[in-house]
């Protein structure tokens, strides 16, 4: 039995990590902009949210909603 592996078994060892390593990248790239947001809308007076057609309820929900 040969302890060598073929190009393809070892690129295929690599796969599984580099997709989990990017699948998380992009969680927490996902979650700093949704951060990013919700601190700017919070920043936000009534006026502004009325102009953008939100109420401070409906951004209150959406955020607990997203967690």
């Amino acid at each position: 039995m040969s302890l060598s592996l073929g190009l393809t078994q070892a690129s295929r060892l690599w796969t599984l990590p580099s997709q989990l390593w990017h699948a998380a990248q992009d969680a927490r790239r996902r979650m700093r902009r949704t951060a990013a947001l919700q601190r700017e809308l919070a920043q936000m007076d009534a006026r502004m949210l009325s102009d953008i057609g939100v109420s401070r309820a409906q951004l209150q929900f959406e955020v607990d909603r997203r967690g």
